[in-house]
C-alpha cells in the first residue's frame, strides 16, 4: 500500500503528454495502472490515442535502430564489391568478354616482396586462369601466326586519347574485367581506320590467346630491346597478371626500372612454371639488343635462344642513334630486320615520338605494311599525340598507362577474338 501511495506521488509529478497537447489531466502511467490493477491498458478513447502514440514512437525505434543496422550492412557489402570485379560497370562501345570468375582487386603493393602478397596474387591469377579455361566457352580468341597481323603506320595509325565514360547500362554490352575497366578510365587512343577492329584485351582473353594450352600449339613470346621495351613488358605483364604490379608506381629513373622489369619477370616465370595454361612470356637478350652494341650482338642472342615457337618483339633505335648518325640507325635496323627474316619470327617495335623521329620515318619504306616480311608494331603517332601532363615523367619514357596500351596494341597483332 505504501509502495503504490508513493508511486502514485511520484506520478503526479511527471505528467504524461497525450496527443497533440500538454493537458496534465492524465496523470497515471501505464506502470502504476498495471501494478494496482484497477483498470486496464488502454481502457478509455483517449488511453487509446496515447497508446497508439507509443506503439508509433517505439515501432519508429525499431526501424531507425533496424535501417541504421541495414544501412551498415549495405555500406559493409559495396565496400566488398567495389574491392573484387564483381560490380556490373558496363561500356556501351566495348566488346569485352563476360568474365565467370571474377579477379580481385585488392592492393598487392611491390608484388613478391612478402608471403602474404605473393598468396594474394597467386589467388587472383589462378581465378584469372580459371577465368581463361571459361571464356574459351563464352567467346573465343585466336593466336594469329607468324608475319602476325598488320594494324597500320605512320599517319592512318594518328588518334586521339580518349577515356570513356563507364555507365551502370545493363543492355547490349557486356562485363568488363579488371584490365579493360582500367584501360577506358586511364585512357585510350583507337585510330579512326581501327575504329570497328581494335579489341581491349581483357586479361583472360590475353591469356587464352598466347597460352600453349589454350591454343593447342607451342607459343613462347620474348620481349627484348632497350629501356622503351622494358617497360612495354612491364604494362604487358600487367594485363595478364591482371594487376599492376609495385602498385602501379610510376618509372622514373633505371634503377627503379631495374628491379621493376625483374619482379615482372620473376611472377611471369612463377605463373608458368605452376599453371602450363598461363602462357610462357619473357624478356631475354636485354643487354645484347639495348643498342650500345652493334645489333649483331642482338642477332647472335636471339638465335641462341631461338626455338620455332617463338615470337620475337624487338625494339631498339635511341642507343644505336647515340652511336652513329640517322642514316646509320636506319641502316643499322634494317639490315637486323633482314637477318631475322630469314630465321626468327620478329616483330620491330618503332619508338615512340621524341628524338627519333627522322629514324622512325626512314623505316617505314621497309616495314609492315609496305614490306609484308618485316611485321612492325607503330606505337610512334599514340606516344606523339600523348601530351597531357602525365604521359610522361621524364620527357621520353612513357607512363604506365600508356605502356599497357601499347601491350593492348602488340595483343591486336598476335591475337584475334573471333
Amino acid at each position: 500500500q505504501a509502495q503504490r501511495k508513493a508511486m502514485a506521488a511520484m506520478n503526479e509529478d511527471t505528467p504524461l503528454l497525450s496527443v497533440g497537447t500538454r493537458s496534465s489531466s492524465l496523470r497515471r502511467s501505464p506502470v502504476v495502472e498495471a501494478t494496482t490493477g484497477r483498470s486496464h491498458l488502454c481502457s478509455t478513447n483517449t488511453l487509446k490515442m496515447i497508446c497508439i502514440l507509443f506503439i508509433a514512437i517505439g515501432a519508429a525505434g525499431l526501424l531507425f535502430i533496424g535501417g541504421d543496422n541495414q544501412q551498415g550492412y549495405f555500406l559493409k557489402a559495396s565496400i566488398r564489391q567495389s574491392s573484387a570485379v564483381t560490380d556490373t560497370i558496363r561500356l556501351e562501345p566495348t566488346k569485352g568478354v563476360e568474365l565467370s570468375t571474377p579477379a580481385t582487386e585488392q592492393a598487392v603493393g611491390s608484388v613478391g616482396s612478402n608471403d602474404e602478397e605473393e598468396t594474394q596474387l597467386d589467388s587472383a591469377v589462378a581465378e584469372i586462369e580459371t577465368t581463361a579455361k571459361a571464356s574459351s566457352i563464352q567467346r573465343s580468341v585466336r593466336f594469329i601466326p607468324y608475319p602476325h597481323k598488320t594494324l597500320g603506320s605512320g599517319s592512318s595509325l594518328q588518334c586521339e586519347w580518349e577515356t570513356r565514360p563507364i555507365t551502370n547500362a545493363s543492355t547490349s554490352s557486356e562485363l568488363l574485367d579488371f584490365t579493360q575497366r582500367n584501360a577506358f578510365i586511364e585512357g585510350v587512343c583507337i585510330p579512326p581506320t581501327l575504329h570497328d577492329t581494335l579489341h581491349i584485351f581483357s586479361s583472360a582473353e590475353a591469356i587464352q590467346c598466347l597460352s600453349s594450352e589454350a591454343q593447342n600449339r607451342d607459343i613462347r613470346v620474348i620481349l627484348s630491346g632497350d629501356s622503351y621495351m622494358r617497360q612495354l613488358y612491364i604494362g604487358l605483364t600487367d594485363i595478364l597478371l591482371s594487376k599492376h604490379i609495385s602498385d602501379d608506381k610510376e618509372i622514373i629513373e633505371n634503377v627503379q626500372r631495374s628491379k621493376m622489369l625483374s619482379t615482372a619477370r620473376y611472377w611471369m616465370n612463377k605463373r608458368h612454371e605452376n599453371n602450363a595454361t598461363f602462357p610462357f612470356v619473357q624478356f631475354r637478350c636485354g643487354e645484347e639488343c639495348y643498342g650500345s652494341k652493334i645489333l649483331d650482338v642482338c642477332s647472335k642472342c636471339i638465335n641462341s635462344l631461338s626455338e620455332n615457337s617463338d615470337v620475337w618483339v624487338v625494339g631498339v633505335g635511341i642507343h644505336i642513334y647515340e652511336r652513329v648518325n640517322v642514316n646509320g640507325t636506319v641502316q643499322e635496323i634494317q639490315q637486323f630486320l633482314d637477318r631475322e627474316e630469314g630465321q626468327n619470327r620478329t616483330t620491330y617495335v618503332s619508338p615512340p615520338a621524341g628524338p627519333m623521329e627522322s629514324v622512325y620515318r626512314g623505316l617505314l619504306p621497309n616495314v609492315a605494311p609496305k614490306n609484308p616480311e618485316h611485321p612492325f608494331l607503330d606505337v610512334y603517332e599514340s606516344t606523339k599525340s600523348c601530351t597531357m601532363e602525365n604521359c610522361t615523367f621524364d620527357g621520353s619514357h612513357r607512363s604506365r598507362y600508356v605502356n599497357r596500351w601499347k601491350a593492348q596494341l602488340l595483343l591486336n597483332t598476335l591475337c584475334e577474338v573471333q
